[in-house]
């Protein structure tokens, strides 16, 4: 019968495959124990894959390096919003396109953080919403935040201009620090604590 045959014919490819890849295992278990010549070959492959993910690895970061640097001088040519409304509005925004951005892979890290930077520029307590940023954005994003964040405080002590206010500048100790808050962190007076940020302090 067609059907049977085709059955019989899976199953003896399987069995061929199966005996294949246990014949290669023993075989590989066997150089690998009595050939010194078979376990330097597999070592510098090793080498060569690992020397490769590094470069890779380089490579994607030095472009990161740069496209973060082109990313704050555009942001710091930007006039950002001075109401307390408007900057709650601009906030709200900047979070929701960093939060969709985030989550559409690597390529998309950097604008991402951009989006999560430029609503920390506005965030009457920034150094709280680096602590709420580092439970809730993804890793890799949220080391971009803090790279900016300290790209541009370099920038403010070697005279730069940029948009973070002064007192709210948090410092690379701050940026360490992984306990709450302390009570002598700047705090969002009740003329620019609308209802979502004071629902996201509470986050």
């Amino acid at each position: 019968m067609p059907a049977q045959t085709a059955g019989r014919i899976a199953l003896l490819t399987t069995g061929l495959i199966a005996t294949g890849c246990l014949g290669y295992a023993v075989y590989f278990d066997y150089m690998r124990r009595h050939s010194a010549d078979f376990r330097r070959s597999i070592k510098k492959q090793h080498d060569a894959i690992a020397a490769a993910a590094e470069e890779k690895n380089k490579t994607e970061r030095e472009r990161n390096a740069r496209a973060l640097l082109a990313v704050l001088d555009d942001i710091q040519t930007e006039a950002p919003p001075i109401s307390p409304e408007q900057q709650e509005v601009y906030f709200q925004e900047q979070v929701a396109q960093g939060e969709q951005l985030a989550v559409m892979g690597p390529e998309h890290h950097v604008e991402a953080a951009s989006r999560f930077y430029r609503a920390l520029r506005v965030y009457p307590a920034p150094i709280e919403l680096i602590q709420i940023y580092k439970k809730v954005v993804p890793p890799p994003v949220f080391n971009m935040v803090i790279e900016l964040t300290m790209i541009s405080e370099a920038r403010s002590a070697a005279g730069g201009d940029f948009a973070m206010p002064p007192q709210a500048a948090p410092s690379i100790e701050d940026l360490d620090d992984s306990s709450p808050p302390s009570s002598s962190s700047p705090k969002a007076d009740s003329a620019t604590s609308g209802t979502s940020w004071e629902k996201l302090d509470a986050a």
